[in-house]
């Protein structure tokens, strides 16, 4: 495109985008009522710790708390001084107290203007919310039908939690350029021009070399392929491990078309079972044995422990219960490599090279005209550990095998020609004459702006845009680079990258209309624009009815987009997407691997998913008695079988009931909480303990305090001591003993669940942590402030549950916040408490609700328990809650 069209789409663009009023007048404060309750309050019993000679803290009364709320950093102050007053806080305890009506006149007072001064701060300024990147994703795939890749943006800032908030989602001059882009690529791709493209189909058999020297003919390319140092069975290469060279790629071919192509290839998958594995390792051990005392016979005592140790860690560790081998296929394209997929390969390779019961994989990739590869590897993560580090090497160790007859590429794939995006954005042929051309672009822009809107547009608009194809039309005289030209400009205008809400100059008149209450619920139960029935009930009025709004809740959480709720509420809520951050030690937790790692996010969202989907009570996030597991964590776990003793076998997650002694149920049992909560060697109760206090009962643990340190290196016997000893050593620290009194009992409870989030009794200090019979036994007891006495996970889903009603309010704030895109503050406790109210009403007090939709067709080990719709303590009433609320409503 010329610079002069780059400037007119951004001209273009810009118009008609949405504002903020001004306020007509300043926020004026209550002097009187600050110099009656506040003022005396403050001299008398704050002044001589934060006043003018002592700041204890760093905090003044006299400087930092003013009289006038439109300060938003004070508001937050004065937010923190009504929470330490509530909680009993300060004073400290051996100072002079205040009356208990003194104490309430002053919260009365500053809940009272920080709401006033919220009211006002909201009529005059209105946060536009713009698109994050997931939800820029999903409303390309949604309004144009591409799936476009958004990693090219800059990351999301998050605040409160979300990286939906739109205080934290700013534009920088960069972004917009990147947003530019990528518009013109969305529509380069999605709108064709031509003949359908020929259809190529290239199999590559991996059996034909085993070097790159061997090239072999397809279209215009000689392309390397390059079976590895893998060994030739039967029609393929069998891949026992996951190095370097045991990979098998096909590489240095370009393909003359861009767009869709799969990858497709014949595979199978040999797993030694559990019986013949251990025979197989005890004969390994025993041979290495026999080797050992021929070399050395002095050292027979020795040679023989080693014998015993691997004979018993042949017979207990699970390591050895194998899973199918995994297939990881990654494609190069311009010498970038990107991972398209990896699966288990559950077809049977014939350990003897016949035919087997082989199974083809397929595997979607969008190809470019560049230089590309395709590689293959059997990805099953099988570490050395020091217990068979003598045999690991041998050729005859038993492992999961992945066999490859052969993989192909074909493509591009169309279902249609022209596409369906190209069809859903020029449903007609282009006209022949110019009158007609213009005519068609208009028609095209009224269908498209309303929903890339999500909004009726007004003639204006229409014609904005339609100017610009005017402009490009007479440089270029093509029509279909003209009517990109006025598209991108859409795609690139506030309106579509940010959910509108424009403030009014009534402060009486802030109520959203239908179209934007579409939106705010579509992308909070969807993360994606309105669908054309939700958007029918707004322009029918229905949205602004409460009840009406209610009843779009079960037709769109019955709908598969509401898996967003999971993958960016219920994600972000509990902080799994901060799993392999900082992932557990290889040396310490080798069981720990890539396919354990992506099933621990999937058996928590798949668990929220479950909550969601069966109604079942929120309490169940701290106590469940089922998990949803795949056969990967079920082996984690030692969870040998579902309750019908069935194996526990495939990728997929399914519900497991679960017994007593698998010590799960309930998220804070699930290894993806317990290895976030971890520093990667070892535990840590504080992360733990905070983890718990913040995300489960939205409490602040407060900051740590200024200097105090790490205990000290020289104190006698630290290098042995348990992480329990370690922190109590801290704890005895005046300065630390406050906020660790709070945090410390909650994280001690959780001390049986190692840093990998495995069940354990003792504190390894054994080589690479290895835990020895003379190792400290856990301690998981502890005392909560209030004299609670808890003792392991038991004790502490027990202490939890006796505070229902707070884990419910942290609950709807959270949520609240998600759904809104923005923090809650004083402002809307009434909102939040009613929410409160519906889910912990007494079940038999409330009318009924309709009848669930059910949508998750996962297989299940066991089925799901029945509905109850009576109960009102589950996250459809929470969403109901909030959906029909005053503040869902509002700007």
């Amino acid at each position: 495109m010329s610079r002069r069209i780059v400037f007119a789409i951004l001209a273009v663009a810009c118009a008609h985008s949405p504002h903020s009023a001004s306020a007509s007048e300043p926020f004026t404060p209550d002097h009187d009522g600050y110099r009656q309750h506040v003022a005396p309050l403050l001299q008398t019993f704050c002044l001589d710790c934060h006043g003018a000679s002592t700041q204890e803290g760093e905090f003044r009364v006299d400087t930092m708390l003013p009289a006038s709320m439109a300060d938003r950093a004070a508001t937050m102050r004065w937010s923190e001084v009504v929470n330490v007053l509530n909680s009993h806080e300060m004073p400290p305890e051996e100072s002079p107290q205040p009356g208990a009506d003194d104490v309430a006149a002053l919260v009365d007072w500053v809940t009272a203007e920080m709401k006033r001064a919220e009211h006002f701060h909201r009529s005059t300024d209105i946060v536009l919310r713009r698109l994050n990147r997931s939800e820029y994703q999903n409303t390309i795939r949604d309004l144009i039908g591409i799936d476009f890749d958004v990693s090219v943006f800059p990351e999301d800032a998050s605040a409160g939690g979300f990286d939906n908030n739109g205080t934290a989602l700013s534009v920088s001059p960069m972004q917009i350029e990147t947003y530019l882009r990528a518009a013109r690529e969305i529509l380069d791709t999605a709108i064709v021009t031509g003949d359908r493209p020929e259809r190529i189909r290239w199999r590559f058999e991996p059996e034909s070399g085993d070097s790159d020297r061997n090239r072999v003919r397809y279209g215009d390319n000689n392309v390397i392929v390059n079976g590895g140092q893998n060994p030739v069975l039967g029609n393929g290469r069998l891949i026992t491990k996951d190095q370097w060279n045991k990979k098998i790629n096909a590489r240095d071919f370009k393909v003359d078309v861009g767009g869709p192509y799969i990858i497709r290839m014949r595979v199978g998958g040999i797993t030694p079972d559990h019986e013949s594995t251990r025979a197989k390792l005890k004969q390994l051990f025993q041979a290495n044995f026999d080797r050992r005392m021929a070399e050395k016979p002095d050292d027979a005592r020795g040679h023989q422990y080693n014998l015993d140790r691997g004979f018993e860690h042949a017979d207990e560790s699970w390591t050895y219960r194998f899973g199918p081998p995994r297939v990881r296929v990654t494609v190069h394209q311009g010498g970038q490599p990107v991972v398209i997929g990896e699966t288990d390969v559950t077809g049977v390779a014939d350990a003897a090279g016949g035919a087997g019961d082989m199974q083809t994989i397929e595997m979607p990739v969008r190809m470019e005209t560049e230089k590309s590869g395709i590689t293959l590897q059997n990805s099953y993560m099988l570490r050395r550990v020091v217990e068979d580090i003598s045999i690991y090497g041998d050729e005859e160790f038993p492992r999961p095998a992945l066999l490859v007859d052969w993989f192909e590429i074909e493509g591009p794939v169309f279902d249609a020609w022209p596409p369906q995006s190209h069809q859903r954005l020029l449903p007609e042929p282009v006209p022949d004459s110019e009158r007609e051309q213009r005519e068609y672009a208009g028609r095209v822009l009224r269908s498209f702006l309303p929903r890339a809107y999500r909004r009726d547009v007004t003639p204006e608009e229409i014609d904005a845009k339609l100017s610009l194809y005017d402009t490009a039309k007479a440089q270029t005289g093509d029509f279909t680079e003209s009517i990109k030209i006025a598209l991108t400009a859409a795609l690139v205008s506030p309106n579509f990258l940010y959910l509108a809400e424009p403030a009014s100059d009534s402060e009486n008149d802030q109520k959203l209309t239908g179209a934007e209450l579409a939106s705010r619920l579509s992308y909070f139960l969807w993360s994606t624009m309105p669908d054309e029935a939700l958007m029918r009930s707004a322009r029918d009025g229905q949205l602004s009815d409460p009840q009406a709004r209610g009843e779009q809740i079960d037709r769109m959480l019955a709908d598969p987009k509401s898996d967003t709720l999971s993958e960016n509420f219920a994600a972000q809520w509990l902080g799994l997407r901060e799993i392999g951050s900082n992932p557990p030690a290889e040396d310490r937790f080798p069981r720990y691997d890539d396919h354990l790692e992506e099933s621990l996010a999937r058996e928590t969202k798949a668990f929220f998913r479950q909550v969601l989907e069966h109604d079942l009570p929120l309490t169940d996030f701290l106590d469940s008695d089922f998990a949803m597991l795949n056969e990967r964590l079920a082996r984690y776990y030692e969870i040998e079988s579902a309750e019908n003793n069935e194996p526990i076998q495939g990728d997929q997650m399914r519900r497991v009931a679960l017994r007593p002694e698998s010590h799960r149920g309930g998220v804070l049992t699930h290894a993806s909480v317990l290895t976030i909560t971890s520093n990667g060697t070892r535990t840590t109760p504080v992360r733990r303990g905070t983890w718990i206090l913040k995300t489960l009962l939205d409490a602040d643990p407060g900051l740590p305090v200024a200097n105090a340190g790490e205990i000290a290196p020289k104190v006698p016997g630290i290098d042995k001591a348990t992480v329990r000893q370690r922190l109590e050593i801290h704890r005895d620290l005046p300065q630390c003993a406050r906020c660790h009194d709070r945090i410390d009992p909650l994280g001690f409870a959780l001390e049986n669940f190692d840093a990998a989030g495995r069940w354990r009794t003792r504190e390894g200090f054994g080589y690479q942590g290895r835990v020895g019979d003379n190792d400290p036994l856990i301690d998981a007891s502890g005392k909560l402030p209030d004299g609670t006495e808890i003792d392991g996970i038991v004790g502490l889903k027990q202490a939890l549950l006796s505070r229902r009603d707070a884990l419910h309010r942290a609950m709807v704030k959270k949520m609240f916040a998600y759904a809104l895109g923005r923090e809650m503050t004083l402002v809307d406790t009434a909102d939040i408490d009613r929410v409160v109210a519906m889910i912990s009403s007494d079940p038999d007090s409330l009318p009924q609700q309709k009848p669930v939709l059910q949508q998750n067709s996962a297989p299940q080990q066991n089925p799901a328990p029945q509905q109850n719709p009576a109960r009102h303590d589950n996250l459809r009433t929470m969403i109901r809650g909030i959906v029909t609320s005053e503040a869902f409503e509002k700007r």
